[in-house]
């Protein structure tokens, strides 16, 4: 579910469209997949998997922390800087 981010330098609309085109990664073409795949490396680091899996699936981060062994507080960190750093027309 879509929740605003305050936390994160982009308005509502802005993470609204980073949400759904995250949300819809199979349904990407293979150039924009590997675009989202490479924003998650950047951003994540050697937590990039529990990123990517938190933006491209409904999992909670309860979830994805237990199964990635990391704390919420990163990975919140991580999808800050995905949010932040995802560009224009993906």
């Amino acid at each position: 579910m879509y929740r605003y981010k305050r936390g994160v330098k982009a308005d509502y609309n802005r993470q609204g469209y980073v949400y759904f085109v995250s949300r819809r990664f199979e349904h990407l073409t293979p150039a924009r997949k590997r675009k989202i795949r490479e924003l998650c490396a950047d951003a994540g680091g050697e937590y990039e998997d529990a990123l990517f899996e938190f933006v491209t699936t409904d999992t909670t981060a309860t979830a994805i922390c237990m199964k990635h062994y990391v704390s919420k507080a990163t990975l919140y960190r991580a999808v800050k800087r995905y949010y932040e750093a995802f560009p224009e027309g993906i």
